[in-house]
Protein backbone atom coordinates (compact mmCIF):
# COMPACT_ATOMS: atom_id res chain seq x y z
CA UNK A 1 0.00 0.00 0.00
CA UNK A 2 2.63 2.68 0.60
CA UNK A 3 4.22 2.09 -2.50
CA UNK A 4 1.55 2.62 -4.59
CA UNK A 5 0.98 5.88 -2.25
CA UNK A 6 4.49 7.07 -3.03
CA UNK A 7 4.37 5.71 -6.63
CA UNK A 8 0.87 7.67 -7.02
CA UNK A 9 2.75 11.23 -5.56
CA UNK A 10 5.85 10.63 -7.68
CA UNK A 11 3.45 10.81 -10.91
CA UNK A 12 1.41 13.42 -9.20
CA UNK A 13 4.31 15.22 -8.95
CA UNK A 14 6.46 14.28 -12.10
CA UNK A 15 3.07 15.24 -14.58
CA UNK A 16 2.72 18.54 -12.73
CA UNK A 17 6.15 19.64 -12.99
CA UNK A 18 6.23 19.84 -16.67
CA UNK A 19 4.52 23.23 -15.78
CA UNK A 20 6.86 24.75 -14.29
CA UNK A 21 9.32 24.41 -17.01
CA UNK A 22 6.73 25.97 -19.45
CA UNK A 23 7.50 29.10 -20.14
CA UNK A 24 4.14 31.91 -19.87
CA UNK A 25 3.10 33.88 -23.28
CA UNK A 26 2.08 36.91 -21.52
CA UNK A 27 4.54 38.83 -20.25
CA UNK A 28 4.37 41.02 -17.10
CA UNK A 29 6.63 43.76 -16.34
CA UNK A 30 7.50 45.22 -13.33
CA UNK A 31 8.17 49.20 -12.93
CA UNK A 32 6.89 49.86 -16.10
CA UNK A 33 4.15 53.05 -17.45
CA UNK A 34 0.65 52.62 -16.88
CA UNK A 35 -1.69 53.26 -19.87
CA UNK A 36 -2.54 56.59 -18.31
CA UNK A 37 1.10 57.44 -17.87
CA UNK A 38 2.15 56.30 -21.64
CA UNK A 39 -1.05 58.77 -22.98
CA UNK A 40 0.27 61.78 -21.16
CA UNK A 41 3.99 61.45 -21.92
CA UNK A 42 2.36 60.58 -25.63
CA UNK A 43 0.46 63.93 -25.66
CA UNK A 44 3.24 65.90 -24.38
CA UNK A 45 5.31 64.39 -27.30
CA UNK A 46 3.47 66.21 -29.63
CA UNK A 47 4.06 69.87 -28.36
CA UNK A 48 7.85 69.20 -29.25
CA UNK A 49 7.23 68.55 -33.12
CA UNK A 50 8.73 70.56 -35.22
CA UNK A 51 11.58 71.77 -33.25
CA UNK A 52 14.32 71.19 -35.38
CA UNK A 53 17.35 69.10 -34.45
CA UNK A 54 20.72 69.85 -32.62
CA UNK A 55 23.52 67.36 -31.64
CA UNK A 56 23.36 67.07 -27.99
CA UNK A 57 20.22 69.67 -27.68
CA UNK A 58 17.43 69.43 -24.86
CA UNK A 59 15.77 72.38 -25.09
CA UNK A 60 13.88 74.53 -27.64
CA UNK A 61 16.28 75.31 -29.78
CA UNK A 62 16.74 71.63 -30.87
CA UNK A 63 17.20 68.24 -29.24
CA UNK A 64 18.70 65.01 -30.62
CA UNK A 65 17.04 61.59 -30.18
CA UNK A 66 17.89 60.97 -27.37
CA UNK A 67 17.81 64.42 -25.66
CA UNK A 68 14.21 64.71 -26.91
CA UNK A 69 13.31 61.43 -25.00
CA UNK A 70 15.23 62.74 -21.93
CA UNK A 71 13.37 66.34 -22.10
CA UNK A 72 10.17 64.73 -22.77
CA UNK A 73 10.15 61.86 -19.37
CA UNK A 74 11.93 64.62 -17.04
CA UNK A 75 8.65 67.24 -18.46
CA UNK A 76 7.04 64.57 -16.92
CA UNK A 77 8.69 64.19 -13.68
CA UNK A 78 10.22 60.96 -14.91
CA UNK A 79 14.01 60.15 -15.04
CA UNK A 80 15.48 58.03 -17.74
CA UNK A 81 19.46 57.99 -18.81
CA UNK A 82 20.41 60.92 -21.74
CA UNK A 83 21.86 58.99 -24.16
CA UNK A 84 20.89 56.08 -27.04
CA UNK A 85 24.01 53.76 -25.81
CA UNK A 86 22.45 53.89 -21.83
CA UNK A 87 18.45 54.42 -23.23
CA UNK A 88 18.86 51.14 -25.47
CA UNK A 89 19.77 49.19 -21.74
CA UNK A 90 16.75 50.87 -19.75
CA UNK A 91 14.08 48.26 -20.22
CA UNK A 92 12.52 45.21 -21.41
CA UNK A 93 13.10 43.70 -24.75
CA UNK A 94 9.72 43.64 -26.95
CA UNK A 95 9.36 41.35 -30.05
CA UNK A 96 8.78 43.17 -32.60
CA UNK A 97 4.88 41.89 -32.99
CA UNK A 98 4.16 43.03 -29.42
CA UNK A 99 4.93 46.47 -29.57
CA UNK A 100 2.89 49.10 -28.16
CA UNK A 101 2.22 52.35 -27.68
CA UNK A 102 4.92 54.33 -25.51
CA UNK A 103 7.53 51.55 -26.21
CA UNK A 104 11.21 53.02 -27.01
CA UNK A 105 12.48 51.39 -30.94
CA UNK A 106 16.47 51.69 -31.78
CA UNK A 107 17.77 51.86 -35.29
CA UNK A 108 20.94 51.76 -36.96
CA UNK A 109 20.56 54.75 -39.07
CA UNK A 110 23.13 55.37 -42.49
CA UNK A 111 24.81 52.57 -42.59
CA UNK A 112 25.73 52.92 -38.21
CA UNK A 113 28.01 49.67 -37.31
CA UNK A 114 25.83 50.73 -33.77
CA UNK A 115 22.57 51.98 -32.26
CA UNK A 116 22.53 55.16 -32.87
CA UNK A 117 18.96 56.12 -33.17
CA UNK A 118 15.91 55.94 -30.95
CA UNK A 119 12.08 57.14 -31.10
CA UNK A 120 8.85 56.45 -29.03
CA UNK A 121 5.85 54.49 -30.31
CA UNK A 122 2.84 56.68 -30.24
CA UNK A 123 0.00 55.29 -32.60
CA UNK A 124 -0.73 52.11 -33.40
CA UNK A 125 -3.15 50.79 -36.48
CA UNK A 126 -3.78 47.78 -37.98
CA UNK A 127 -1.21 49.31 -40.78
CA UNK A 128 1.27 51.14 -38.66
CA UNK A 129 3.61 51.85 -35.98
CA UNK A 130 4.00 55.25 -35.63
CA UNK A 131 7.09 56.78 -33.41
CA UNK A 132 7.90 60.44 -32.65
CA UNK A 133 11.57 61.00 -32.80
CA UNK A 134 14.43 63.64 -33.53
CA UNK A 135 15.07 63.56 -37.50
CA UNK A 136 18.47 65.14 -38.34
CA UNK A 137 16.65 66.64 -41.61
CA UNK A 138 13.24 67.47 -40.20
CA UNK A 139 13.57 67.83 -36.65
CA UNK A 140 10.85 66.53 -34.29
CA UNK A 141 8.73 64.24 -36.50
CA UNK A 142 6.32 60.86 -36.56
CA UNK A 143 7.49 58.77 -38.94
CA UNK A 144 5.77 54.79 -39.39
CA UNK A 145 8.16 51.82 -38.27
CA UNK A 146 7.07 50.02 -42.04
CA UNK A 147 8.36 52.90 -44.47
CA UNK A 148 11.20 51.07 -45.85
CA UNK A 149 14.70 53.17 -44.18
CA UNK A 150 12.90 52.28 -40.96
CA UNK A 151 11.81 48.63 -41.34
CA UNK A 152 15.44 47.90 -43.09
CA UNK A 153 17.25 49.73 -40.00
CA UNK A 154 15.13 48.63 -36.77
CA UNK A 155 17.51 46.71 -34.73
CA UNK A 156 14.87 46.84 -31.14
CA UNK A 157 12.12 47.53 -29.02
CA UNK A 158 12.19 47.52 -25.35
CA UNK A 159 9.27 48.57 -23.03
CA UNK A 160 10.95 51.39 -20.91
CA UNK A 161 11.86 51.27 -17.02
CA UNK A 162 9.63 53.46 -14.76
CA UNK A 163 11.86 55.66 -12.27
Amino acid sequence: MYKKLVLIFISVLFLSSCSLFRKSTSETHLNTFSNQEKKEIILASKQFLGIPYRNGGMDLDGMDCSGFLFSLYAGNSFVIPRTTGLQMEFGYPIEKSSIEIGDWLFFKTNGAAQINHVGLVTQITSKNILFIHASTSKGIREDDLHQIYWARSFVKALRPFKR
